[in-house]
């Protein structure tokens, strides 16, 4: 069995990897100690930081495109992350658009490395925030995460009202 040469470009990836991995490490034991020191009101700190900085950067997006559609959120959002290694499915329904997704990078890195509650607390809390923020007439709805341990995420976007 012969095995495929290593080029540069794979050798970068798999270091880049590597250096994400030890990066999240880190992050997971610094966000542990200062809960052990300064309590869970940690978590909600690090929550509401997180949210509010994809706000921004969602009503940014939506303000300078001029586009702020359901269609318009999932192509900004969703498809970039199909090269990133997430895998999802997404189906149109009347007034909105129902999504699953079954394969997310940090859900699979930070549950591996015991730090779900900060991977949740940095990505998956600031959804349906995030969403608002892109536009105030676009709901959200999800009962379960990958990063909480369940099978997919189940992404739901709808116009209220």
């Amino acid at each position: 069995m012969s095995e495929q040469p290593v080029t540069d470009e794979m050798a970068i990836k798999q270091a880049l990897k590597a250096m994400h991995g030890m990066y999240i490490t880190q992050q997971i034991g610094l966000l542990d100690t200062l809960k052990a020191e300064f309590g869970s009101n940690v978590v909600d700190v690090v929550r509401a930081k997180a949210s509010g900085d994809a706000c921004a950067m969602f009503h940014a997006l939506a303000e300078q495109t001029g586009k702020n559609s359901i269609d318009d959120l999932v192509a900004m959002l969703w498809e970039p992350l199909r090269a990133k290694g997430y895998a999802f499915t997404m189906e149109k329904v009347d007034g909105g658009v129902k999504m699953n997704c079954t394969a997310c990078p940090f859900a699979t890195m930070y549950r591996a490395m015991g730090g779900a509650e900060w991977g949740y607390a940095l990505y998956c809390a600031a959804d349906e925030d995030l969403t608002k923020a892109f536009n105030p007439k676009i709901g959200f709805k999800r009962t379960q995460t990958l990063m909480e341990g369940h099978a997919c995420c189940d992404h739901e976007y709808f116009y209220e009202g």
